[in-house]
């Protein structure tokens, strides 16, 4: 599992499933600036996020390489 904090992010809606919310944000992972989009585990997670106020977000990232954007799945909120 990783910890990222975050000071800048965008949230993001889907429709699917009664709507599910998402965070955009970008990252230095190894060196390097990219996308990371996060998906969190739980629905009442989305629900106290705000563009407002830095959070710190746990779970599982994946890269598939520097041509795709960074996934982190199983998402929870630590600090917010």
């Amino acid at each position: 599992m990783t910890e990222v904090l975050l000071g800048e992010y965008k949230v993001q809606a889907t429709g699917a499933d009664g709507g599910h919310n998402y965070i955009v944000a970008e990252i230095t992972y190894e060196g390097v600036k990219r996308k990371l989009v996060i998906l969190f585990s739980d629905k009442s997670e989305e629900l106290s996020l705000t563009e407002r106020k830095p959070i710190k977000v746990k779970g599982k990232i994946e890269d598939s390489g520097i041509e795709h954007d960074l996934i982190m799945t199983n998402a929870e909120v630590i600090i917010s």
